[in-house]
């Protein structure tokens, strides 16, 4: 008999407790209207309330860094030289791993569901579907072990971005954007202490953030 969500011990959308302290390397690639190109990512996740996530190009120059301590933070954009410091979720323009929230991130890089439930979802032997605190709906499918195997959102109609795991790869497709990203894991290790808190460059330039993605902000 198929088990239910109910008799799994991690919901989709959490990060098992075996992932923090742990740094990890992800080779990615990127298909989309602006072409065709490859980045690395390293996520630092040191605890729930602490982790860092690095972006650089191909041959080491930096693109884009996220720096997080509870729901506070700092986002570096290294392209446009500017930065911004945050409370809260929003949703950022410029990073192909979206539409989501900042703080989804890891959730996203580790293979679960970037998005919480606005109220407990009804459950269904090996799948489960929700709403966020934004409106968007998302269905996720979920095996006897509790991996996700995929999942799509979709905000007023037809769903709009779909990921899926494909042997070791992860495959993100946003029909809304015509982008679609892949990535996998290559390395791996243990994170001995909290990473050192990231700083804006003298050079850079404070911008705001965009509209916080809070459920007391919506409606």
């Amino acid at each position: 008999m198929p088990r239910s969500l109910a008799t799994l011990s991690l919901a989709p959308w959490q990060i098992p407790q075996a992932a923090y302290g742990s740094q990890r390397l992800y080779r990615v690639s990127y298909s989309g209207p602006e072409g065709e190109g490859s980045f690395r990512v390293t996520l630092r996740l040191a605890t729930p309330a602490r982790y860092q996530i690095q972006a650089v190009d191909p041959v080491g120059r930096a693109l884009w860094s996220l720096d997080v301590t509870n729901d506070q933070g700092l986002w570096l954009n290294h392209r446009s030289r500017d930065y911004c410091t945050f409370e809260g979720r929003f949703d950022v323009s410029g990073v192909p791993l979206g539409p989501f929230p900042l703080l989804a991130l890891p959730a996203l890089l580790i293979g679960r569901v970037p998005a919480e439930p606005a109220a407990p979802p009804p459950l269904a032997a090996g799948e489960v579907t929700f709403n966020d605190a934004s409106g968007r709906k998302w269905a996720a499918v979920v095996d006897e072990t509790g991996q996700v195997r995929s999942w799509s959102m979709s905000e007023d109609g037809p769903p709009t971005v779909w990921w899926m795991r494909r042997d070791d790869w992860a495959i993100l497709s946003d029909r809304s954007r015509g982008v679609q990203v892949r990535w996998r894991e290559v390395l791996r290790e243990n994170l001995d202490r909290e990473p050192n808190r990231l700083e804006p460059p003298p050079a850079f330039r404070e911008t705001p953030c965009g509209d916080p993605d809070l459920p007391d902000t919506e409606g």
